[in-house]
């Protein structure tokens, strides 16, 4: 009795998450995105992103050499009140 009352309750568990998976893929096809075309996405313009902050100006200038690519250390008072140097990348 109780390897029957087992394999039922595997197979509806088994149907129920097949039915739950078609659900999900046609509510997935059924829904539209609105995000920005390819064609769209070409035309955004980089800009500066802040990266991390650094208790020194050398801490910040060599993690950005090792980064690649174009950035700027800037000097400022963090939102600890402290003040730090930041690293920004472009992109």
């Amino acid at each position: 009795m109780r390897m029957r009352h087992a394999v039922i309750s595997l197979a509806l568990g088994g149907a129920l998450a097949l039915g739950g998976t078609a659900a999900t893929a046609q509510a997935a096809d059924g829904a539209r995105t609105s995000g920005v075309s390819v064609e769209e996405s070409q035309n955004i313009l980089a800009s500066w992103h802040f990266y991390r902050a650094y208790w020194t100006k050398a801490a910040c200038l060599t993690e950005g050499d090792a980064l690649g690519g174009t950035f700027k250390c800037t000097y400022g008072k963090g939102n600890d009140g402290k003040y730090k140097w930041f690293l920004y990348r472009w992109y």
